[in-house]
């Protein structure tokens, strides 16, 4: 029956909920669940030290160029990327933040790219905060990632670092993040010191002509 309700009232839109028994209910109805994730939160008050860069990579500008930041946004999220490959819609989602501070402008001390020898933006991270979409007070890690053939160098802990010193001295008192299912980034986000608050599944509605669902 809540199933049901939940599609005649937010048909059309995008549910997320972290009720395991609705989310199956849906997806037994013929839906599809797009994302199965934790949010997971880092208090402040214990940061560990930041990490520092290998010799010969570098951390670059946080203006948003038209290839540099883009370009590494893309390799970062591959095809094989639990959340999928990056999209040209995430680069104007994220150059609006930039631009226009819609949704949300970015948090700058808390935002970073990497650069590698060879000059190429190879990983990055990119924050907002204080976000609308939490209850508490608190920065929010919208992406992190860093290209394949940069990984396995300490880079993401790098990245992750200067989020957590960033929003720190921004003045926020903790970060938050939402990690998906099968993101072997969950183990570093717990060795760091972050929390899991909930369990979050996401599963788009269909409109009410019954079309399916198109949101991505």
């Amino acid at each position: 029956m809540l199933a049901a309700q939940a599609r005649r009232d937010l048909a059309g839109a995008r549910l997320e909920t972290p009720d395991d028994a609705l989310a199956a209910a849906l997806v037994a109805g013929g839906l599809t669940l797009r994302r199965a994730a934790t949010d997971m939160r880092h208090e402040l008050t214990d940061v560990p030290e930041p990490v520092p860069l290998p010799a010969g990579w570098s951390w670059g500008t946080r203006r948003v160029g038209t290839t540099t930041w883009p370009r590494g946004w893309r390799a970062a999220y591959g095809p094989d990327h639990p959340d999928g490959p990056w999209q040209p819609s995430d680069t104007a989602e994220v150059r609006g933040m930039f631009e226009r501070a819609e949704p949300v402008p970015p948090l700058l001390p808390a935002s970073a790219r990497v650069v590698g020898p060879d000059g190429r933006s190879a990983g990055h991270v990119l924050a907002a905060g204080p976000v609308p979409w939490t209850e508490d007070v608190c920065a929010w890690i919208l992406n992190l990632g860093v290209a394949p053939a940069a990984q396995r160098r300490g880079l993401g802990r790098a990245l992750l670092g200067h989020a957590l010193h960033g929003a720190r001295a921004a003045g926020l008192p903790r970060v938050g993040l939402s990690v998906a299912d099968g993101n072997p980034a969950r183990r570093m986000y717990d060795e760091a010191g972050f929390r899991p608050v909930a369990r979050v599944l996401t599963v788009a509605l269909p409109g009410d002509d019954g079309s399916p669902d198109a949101l991505p």
